[in-house]
């Protein structure tokens, strides 16, 4: 059309006028492509009132929904969000705001157009959006990052997350636990631990109890309804109802990761060990907004039936405070201590020393004087102790090769074999004596063979 009136001759100011008009219409229609993703004052205002609007039907507090509402609207009165066009900023603004009112850890509005379109229904293949969750999730182990079993027989779950409740979270929980089912005692690493379903929390919890137990209610405000949480009573593995069990916390440590401790504890069912915890006691689900915007709204209130209260802003105070760093060998030494305390057999004890000053050799290298070394190294009988490159290795004749770590001065342990260790007595390096201890009791003993 712009071509076409172009072709046409013209007077001169009749052409300055479509030229003007033309101008205006590019400036215009490139303004409307610009403004896909880019707010201005009417869009805005759309998703001030809806955020609004969202927290006063909501959020767990009503009292200070409306407050929050409030001062959204009045900061918008004032011009404060119409001078922003990127839309992540508006999001961060419009959280901090809110927070100014309220500090919820759980709270925050997003900037997130295929969030947006998910939430509120917009999807045009939902099998494929579910697969792909959970795939993802999958590809994170549904949240159980690591099972093992540490030196002394101490059985070790890190979980990351809460994944969503399913056969396939709950066959990957059951894995885990199951492993470490015969251990002396579970320690649960929640230190970096964070959100996630109140469901999935609830069965592991479940998993530690021989009877049905009542441990936690959530109160939803915009249905003034409460939804209690009862353990189901496990009967597979009957050994961790039991079983000894800790869990290592620290600043990070939030939301559904500080459920589990805090309903154990409790319970009285888990010593708790290392940092407060961050202080996020609400559920939350995503809402809708506008524009491509969604916010996160505690819409749910935590309370435990013992202690009929949460750790919303306080967090979970650990039993035993220590640094996150040291907490797993807090917990460690805490396990052993207890286990030699009621060990009555002399072999079992000793047994548990060694394991103990393993764990000590582990974390805590001896740093042995490698001219020592050089002097420990030769042979003795079958077996060989030689030294390279500032190590000393151990190695029995048609058997595997160890680097030893040095407990002490005399005492060493093959490093990622915990089934026999070493100690070299002697004063002059023509005198020296080697002595084996084994796991299962057996004692083997060789002079370094001389030149």
């Amino acid at each position: 059309m712009v071509v076409k009136l172009l072709s046409k001759k013209y007077s001169l100011p009749l052409l300055k006028v479509f030229r003007t008009f033309i101008v205006l219409f590019l400036s215009f229609s490139v303004g409307s492509v610009k403004s896909q993703g880019v707010l201005n004052s009417i869009s805005t205002r759309v998703i001030v009132d809806s955020l609004s609007n969202q927290l006063v039907k909501f959020y767990v507090s009503k009292e200070s929904a409306l407050k929050m509402s409030a001062y959204l609207k009045k900061r918008y009165e004032e011009g404060f969000y119409n001078r922003i066009e990127d839309p992540y900023e508006l999001a961060g603004m419009l959280t901090a705001d809110v927070n100014s009112i309220q500090k919820d850890e759980h709270f925050h509005v997003e900037y997130n157009p295929a969030l947006a379109d998910e939430v509120s229904g917009n999807i045009e293949d939902v099998p494929k959006m579910v697969n792909e969750k959970l795939e993802l999730e999958k590809s994170k182990n549904y949240g159980f990052k690591k099972a093992e079993i540490l030196s002394g027989n101490i059985g070790y779950l890190e979980i990351s997350a809460f994944s969503r409740f399913n056969k396939y979270s709950k066959a990957a929980a059951d894995a885990a636990l199951k492993m470490l089912s015969g251990t002396r005692a579970i320690v649960i690493d929640l230190r970096y631990g964070k959100g996630g379903s109140p469901e999935m929390v609830n069965y592991i919890a479940g998993r530690f109890f021989k009877s049905k137990t009542h441990i936690a209610n959530i109160y939803i405000r915009s249905e003034n309804s409460t939804i209690p949480f009862w353990t189901v009573p496990d009967t597979n593995s009957v050994s961790l109802h039991s079983i000894p069990l800790f869990i290592l916390t620290s600043y990070k440590t939030f939301s559904a990761a500080e459920g589990l401790a805090y309903s154990l504890q409790n319970l009285k069912r888990a010593l708790i060990v290392g940092e407060i915890t961050r202080g996020g006691a609400h559920t939350v689900t995503y809402k809708p907004l506008s524009n491509g915007f969604v916010c996160d709204i505690p819409f749910g209130n935590v309370t435990d039936p013992v202690t009929k209260r949460n750790w919303e802003g306080k967090g979970v105070v650990p039993d035993i405070k220590s640094e996150a760093d040291n907490a797993l060998e807090v917990a460690e030494f805490k396990i052993f201590g207890a286990a030699m305390a009621a060990c009555k057999d002399s072999t079992a004890l000793n047994n548990l020393m060694w394991q103990l000053n393993y764990l000590k050799a582990t974390n805590h290298p001896f740093a042995a004087d490698t001219t020592i070394l050089k002097v420990f190294a030769g042979n003795y009988g079958i077996n060989t102790l030689s030294f390279e490159n500032g190590k000393l290795y151990f190695q029995k004749s048609g058997m595997a090769r160890y680097c030893m770590q040095a407990v002490n001065r005399q005492e060493f342990i093959p490093v990622g074999n915990d089934s026999f260790k070493i100690v070299i007595e002697g004063d002059t390096p023509k005198h020296l004596k080697l002595i084996i201890y084994n796991d299962d009791g057996r004692i083997e003993m060789a002079s370094k063979n001389r030149n």
